[in-house]
């Protein structure tokens, strides 16, 4: 299988810290992958190196597709609608959408009702919701969000779920950050656990712990502590 994207003993440090150490992996088209790590294991570095924002590291990554990175906060503009926001990044990125298209994303985010309010008055929710609609316009094929689930009430999370769940069927890679167990153990197709800037574990090995009736959860702390989870 085709890999979009490859880390070849990644390393990056920052003054004298030690942020990512050593990190290899590859991701496979058409998956969608959860990244866990406690908060500061380098989880936001990994997918800004991925997303090719960072460039100061050692190491080698092989970018085989185009690739979009979304904060866990988006970053649009509070004054404009979304019909404006839309507009906006249509010219910014000389995109022609037909209305067909445009009105299945809004109803695949569930949006069609929203888009003439200021997106200052929108929830975080679908503030969110919008901001990754506007990033799919270019069809990136692979996804990198950071936290972008975080804060999200069910309804919202469940519309973003199966736009991610779709969008992987059609051959494209997400890479999503997350502290949410629950939501990583059923959405994502595979997982890898990061803490203290490295690799702790493999979606292998994750399976083989998980089928001798561990939770995730108590997977996850017995590897961020040492297994002193008890």
């Amino acid at each position: 299988m085709e890999n979009i994207i490859e880390f070849e003993h990644v390393s990056k440090t920052i003054d004298t810290k030690c942020i990512l150490k050593d990190i290899t992996f590859t991701l496979p088209k058409g998956k969608i992958v959860g990244l866990l790590g406690p908060n500061g294991a380098g989880k936001t570095t990994l997918l800004k190196i991925a997303a090719q924002i960072t460039s100061d590291y050692k190491g080698c990554v092989k970018l085989n597709e185009d690739a979009m990175f979304l904060p866990d906060y988006p970053l649009i503009f509070p004054e404009l609608t979304g019909n404006e926001y839309i507009r906006l990044l249509t010219d910014l990125f000389s995109i022609t959408l037909t209305d067909d298209e445009l009105n299945q994303l809004l109803l695949d985010f569930s949006l069609q009702n929203e888009v003439e309010k200021k997106i200052s008055a929108m929830s975080l929710g679908n503030k969110k919701k919008l901001s990754l609609m506007g990033i799919v316009f270019k069809k990136p094929t692979l996804l990198l969000l950071d936290e972008f689930i975080s804060g999200i009430d069910p309804i919202n999370m469940k519309a973003i779920k199966d736009f991610l769940i779709n969008y992987a069927k059609k051959g494209n890679t997400i890479l999503i950050s997350t502290h949410q167990l629950e939501v990583a153990q059923t959405f994502c197709n595979e997982i890898m656990v990061i803490n203290n800037g490295e690799i702790i574990t493999s979606n292998l090995e994750m399976k083989e712990a998980l089928s001798q009736n561990l939770s995730l959860e108590e997977y996850f702390i017995k590897l961020i502590t040492g297994g002193n989870y008890e």
